[in-house]
């Protein structure tokens, strides 16, 4: 996600002439998997990733000649075999991969429609044609399960991150999900906590009880909220409020014994918990410290919203990449 969003703001920063690469079709082993991008201009490499290092600077050799054409191309790479030793010294780049390259002229409109589409909090299906005539357009499926020249993909809104707490403990929590390019909101019933100032890196900060400003977030199934009040009383306004919402992750900080106590409390009022509701909060990983802790939550939420099991790689037998 963060990749993504870092080349688009490239594309509207820097002058041109620029080139985009685009992976459209995998046989086989691969880092990197369709929809991976890497962005280029004359110097080399901007943003983003194609493989694991073999194929980017013949990708860049490519992204000239495209430049110079002024027209888009198709390349395809065989790396299956011996070949990955010859291109990448045995990288890790295993199959057969094609990219297509394309020059950039300003900021193409169906980038606009992705970034239109997380605004909206919106899944939005892309088509890009690869048949001769239509080379490179992009047009939204009107048959999404049609057989079509090209390569599809859906661009999921980013996770959103709603932080119930602003104490100092919570601004790593939400320092490193910027990182990942997630959105990420503080609020808290403290006005003198919830302030900017305090999370200058934060998409919004907001200052209310529970039933003022909850009942009012844009929870979807791709947001996750976090309750880190240390306030047993807002906690249990909160999760009388969130429960029933449509949040796809729900976390809540503290030991075993305040979770059991606060569900307790909910299930006599008629609200059983789901799986959403992670208590304690995060994996186990060792954390004591503020940052060590919210790297545990990010990961969790991150297993979670993918359907994963956060398990080591060596214990599982799934693909390293969701598809």
């Amino acid at each position: 996600m963060k990749e993504l969003q870092d080349i688009f703001r490239l594309i509207r920063e820097r002058p041109g002439p620029l080139a985009l690469a685009t992976l459209v079709r995998v046989e086989g082993a691969s880092y990197r998997r369709p929809g991976a991008r890497l962005l280029l201009d004359p110097e080399g490499p901007l943003r983003g990733s194609l493989s694991g290092g073999c194929l980017e600077g013949d990708v860049h050799a490519r992204a000239m000649e495209v430049l110079a054409a002024g027209a888009p191309r198709l390349v395809q790479y065989d790396l299956r075999g011996d070949a990955d030793l010859i291109w990448g010294s045995g990288s890790g780049c295993e199959g057969l991969l094609e990219i297509l390259i394309e020059p950039l002229d300003g900021f193409p409109g169906w980038m606009a429609w992705v970034e239109q589409s997380w605004i909206l909090r919106s899944p939005l299906t892309l088509h890009i044609d690869l048949s001769p005539e239509f080379f490179g357009m992009r047009s939204i499926p009107t048959q999404p399960d049609a057989p079509a020249p090209g390569f599809t993909e859906t661009f999921a809104p980013p996770p959103a991150l709603w932080i119930l707490g602003a104490s100092d403990d919570s601004r790593p929590l939400l320092r490193m999900a910027k990182e990942l390019g997630w959105f990420a909101g503080v609020l808290d019933h403290r006005p003198a906590f919830a302030t900017a100032a305090r999370f200058p890196e934060a998409d919004a900060v907001r200052a209310g009880h529970p039933a003022q400003i909850l009942p009012g977030l844009p929870l979807d199934a791709r947001s996750a909220v976090v309750l880190m009040t240390h306030h047993y009383a807002k906690d249990l306004e909160a999760l009388r409020l969130l429960l029933p919402s449509p949040a796809g992750y729900l976390g809540l900080m503290g030991s075993r014994a305040r979770g059991a106590k606060l569900l307790g409390e909910l299930a006599a009022e008629g609200l059983q918990a789901d799986a959403r509701l992670h208590t304690p909060v995060g994996l186990d990983l060792g954390a004591a410290d503020p940052g060590g802790i919210a790297l545990s939550v990010l990961a969790e939420i991150q297993a979670f919203l993918h359907q994963r099991q956060g398990r080591s790689l060596r214990a599982t037998t799934a693909a390293i990449t969701p598809p």
